[in-house]
């Protein structure tokens, strides 16, 4: 350094080129800012965001990350919030409290035992919480503007009557794949809106018959299920749904199932089956995909096929040729059977018949074979013919 002294004090002609490389020029400066603060927000902010510009919302993925806590260095203008795919067993919206203007929230795919809803989410449309350990329908107070909400791939094995009444505001509902045998009657109590409703993949093996009332549902699921019949009634009067789902049901093709039949052959364009394909799960119309399951004479039948010499729903089912009942008991012929009286065994006239009929007029018999009485019949006399006299000695 004794000939040219410090860096500061060189300017020859290579010193101008170190000083280039130790002094960025103006874009070089503006990169390193933009990469600064990547940085900062990165060590603060563990989940990448980016606007949904078909939503016009901030969305923030949290998925996959392994976390057992809802983060709190969110940003505050969040919008949707994605947390799938965690560990997270324990979730409180206070939790969201933060975030004022969120609006969807994916919690699938953890371990969740439990929701608690102690801090309303004002602003909260979508809640999805379906592939989690739920065995009971969270509270759903304080979350007035929710209109989609799912369900899916829980435990959930028992609703109680008005379940969803405080969102009223609900547009789809998504149960599949819950644990449900039966529900009472009032658990769709107030969802005047509805338009979706899931129930396939449980074990609903009875509905009530009020069910559906008060709703005008688009799309109906019940496909999966243990269901064998469904009530007179079930489906709301001249309301045309969209979709309905009834395959994979064991229904039982009886005279107790002549409701369903006959609304399945009214609603045929309504009837639709879900059916997973390599490239992906088809939907198409399907009159024919609810089949029967029993008895045995009907299994594989689609119910709208099914024949059965019915009054009215609940009588005892005859197939339509009359011969056998649910059991195998051979049912008597509605006609009188020709041995009730002996082949062999003439009819004799108790009265005179009608002097009407020609004499030529064959006169036909009820009972008795046809050889019995000549072609022709002569009409007898109106009184008894006098005894012949007896013959001369």
């Amino acid at each position: 350094m004794a000939a040219g002294g410090s860096f500061p004090g060189s300017r020859g002609p290579g010193s101008a080129a170190l000083q280039t490389m130790l002094c960025p020029t103006s874009p070089h400066l503006a990169l390193l800012a933009l990469l600064s603060v990547a940085g900062a927000v990165g060590q603060g902010e563990p989940c990448p965001s980016e606007m949904n510009l078909i939503k016009d919302r901030l969305q923030v993925n949290c998925s996959g990350q392994g976390l057992s806590v809802v983060p709190l260095a969110l940003p505050r203008n969040t919008g949707i919030l994605l947390l799938s795919t965690n560990r997270l067993a324990s979730v409180s919206t206070a939790s969201f409290q933060h975030l004022p203007e969120l609006a969807e929230l994916d919690l699938s795919g953890n371990v969740l035992g439990v929701l608690h809803t102690v801090a309303p989410l004002l602003l909260l449309q979508e809640l999805i919480l379906s592939h989690n350990a739920l065995e009971v329908l969270p509270t759903l107070q304080g979350l007035p503007a929710l209109t989609r909400l799912t369900l899916a791939h829980n435990n959930i094995s028992e609703l109680l009557p008005g379940a969803f009444r405080d969102v009223g505001k609900l547009t789809e509902l998504n149960l599949r794949g819950n644990q449900l045998r039966t529900l009472p009657e009032e658990a769709f109590e107030g969802l005047a809106g509805l338009k979706d409703l899931d129930l396939s993949d449980n074990a609903l093996e009875e509905l009530p018959q009020g069910l559906l009332a008060g709703l005008e549902l688009n799309t109906l699921w019940l496909s999966g299920n243990q269901l064998r019949t469904l009530p007179s009634g079930f489906f709301p009067e001249w309301h045309m749904f969209a979709y309905v789902y009834l395959a994979r049901n064991p229904w039982h093709c009886d005279c107790g199932l002549a409701y369903l039949q006959g609304w399945i052959v009214d609603n045929d364009i309504s009837i639709y089956i879900e059916e997973q394909k390599s490239d992906g799960l088809l939907t198409q119309n399907d009159p024919q995909s609810p089949v029967c399951d029993s008895p045995l004479r009907h299994h594989g039948r689609p119910v709208i096929e099914f024949q059965q010499l019915c009054s009215k729903a609940g009588d005892t089912d005859l197939d339509i040729d009359g011969t056998m009942t649910e059991e195998g008991t051979p049912v008597p012929s509605t006609t009188v059977p020709s041995t009730t009286l002996p082949p062999t065994t003439p009819v004799p006239p108790t009265t005179a018949p009608s002097t009407i009929q020609s004499p030529i007029t064959p006169v036909p018999t009820t009972t008795a074979p046809s050889t019995i009485l000549p072609t022709t019949i002569a009409t007898p006399p109106t009184t008894a013919p006098e005894p012949a006299s007896p013959a001369p000695p």
